[in-house]
């Protein structure tokens, strides 16, 4: 593959320290004389203890990813050690959590493995199972991630990852299908791979012949870094910036990507998923542009509400009916039952209103699917396994159903 001058292409492995497996915590350095914990410790039944030395504060709150706990850690007045050990096992899985300081926020100083994200730091860990989970690093062919800088003229110089598959060979005379990943308001470029393992779901189902190879992309779902706050999303572009985000995957990403990747140029050869925040991305973007996408899905979507409502949301779409109905090949929404279910309502009202201009949309609602990276990614094996890029893809498993 040969980039263009004023491109910086960057490759690394599947197994860089990129979308490495998060090491094991580590004890604080205590070559100060501080208190030396580990944190967080993770026990043989699963359960985890998260501590902090901190002996002069007077309050230690931790915000986490999961369940079952949020909450107050508890002070040993004779060591000066606050700790929270979760009521019950962890399942398997890569998490993040942060502390609360006396009302500041901070991540866990004894844990390495902390980044950041769209907007702030956190710290994560992971819970490890037998190796053979559909989102770990097993003994198969490894793809590879690259970084991608590009220009946006207007959002100025941003990043794009892009997973290739393995056997990729910008020599040969192939092209592979290509998927748009977004993920959720906080997020950034790097979550789908760091924490979402998508580049070793996908090296699981190509081994296991349950995927066909495609070209995985990854940009950021924002228009600005910092990425606005909660709740703070609404500007005069809509929700989420949609219009940037738009303007952005439409007219600077995709041709990137087709400049410098082997990736087909038609409509059925691109898809685009997107949860939470960019599960309003994904079928906002996706649906409006029949001549660009053929696959779309929208996972826990976190809107249609105000200047999103189907009415106001599908213009574009509406004006171009007949294509859509075309180039279409699979339209998708899915909400789980868990803590997902308060955007049910203004999903199913989007699935009706796309059904009622006469569009095929499938719509999903998974017993106990939760709003977190735990259900992100059985949705994103279930849409590659089954949805984008198959044949009679409404005939397959739905997405977050049991098979």
């Amino acid at each position: 593959m040969k980039a263009s001058p004023s491109l910086r292409l960057v490759l690394v492995a599947a197994v860089s320290l990129l979308s490495r497996s998060p090491v094991p915590a580590q004890p604080a350095s205590n070559a100060n004389g501080t208190r030396q914990v580990v944190s967080p410790d993770i026990d043989a039944e699963g359960k985890v203890t998260f501590r902090l030395y901190a002996p002069n504060v007077k309050q230690v709150t931790m915000t986490d990813d999961f369940v079952p706990t949020s909450g107050t850690l508890k002070k040993d007045e004779a060591t000066g050690i606050w700790s929270l050990t979760t009521a019950a096992a962890i399942p398997p899985g890569v998490y993040g959590y942060y502390f609360s300081i006396d009302g500041i926020r901070s991540i866990d100083p004894s844990n390495l493995n902390a980044f950041g994200g769209g907007r702030y730091l956190k710290s994560y860990f992971e819970v490890k199972g037998d190796g053979q989970e559909f989102w770990a690093q097993r003994n198969v062919p490894h793809g590879m991630l690259h970084e991608v800088l590009y220009e946006n003229p207007t959002l100025g110089s941003r990043r794009v990852l892009v997973y290739t598959p393995p056997g990729y060979n910008a020599a040969e005379n192939k092209t592979y299908p290509a998927v748009y990943l977004y993920s959720g308001s906080g997020d950034n470029e790097t979550y789908w791979s760091r924490i979402g393992r998508a580049h070793f779901i996908m090296d699981n189902l190509i081994a296991e012949g349950k995927a066909k190879p495609a070209i995985v992309v990854m940009p950021y779902g924002s228009a600005v870094l910092p990425a606005p706050g909660d709740g703070q999303e609404d500007t005069a572009d809509g929700v989420y910036g949609v219009k940037a985000i738009e303007k952005d995957v439409v007219g600077s990403v995709i041709p990137t990507i087709e400049k410098n990747f082997k990736v087909g140029k038609e409509p059925k050869d691109r898809a685009i998923f997107g949860f939470s925040m960019g599960g309003y991305l994904a079928p906002t973007i996706g649906l409006n542009h029949p001549e660009v996408f053929g696959w779309v899905v929208g996972a826990s979507t976190a809107g249609f509400r105000g200047a999103g409502t189907p009415d106001k949301n599908f213009k574009p779409l509406e004006a171009q009916l007949e294509l859509a109905k075309k180039n279409f090949k699979f339209v998708g929404f899915t909400v789980g039952t868990g803590s997902d279910n308060g955007g049910t309502a203004g999903n199913k009202a989007a699935v009706d209103y796309l059904t009622g201009l006469g569009l095929k949309v499938e719509w999903t609602q998974p017993p106990g699917g939760m709003h977190a990276w735990s259900s992100w990614r059985g949705y994103f094996r279930d849409v590659m396994a089954h949805k984008f890029f198959v044949e009679n893809p409404y005939a397959a498993p739905k997405i977050g159903l049991p098979k």
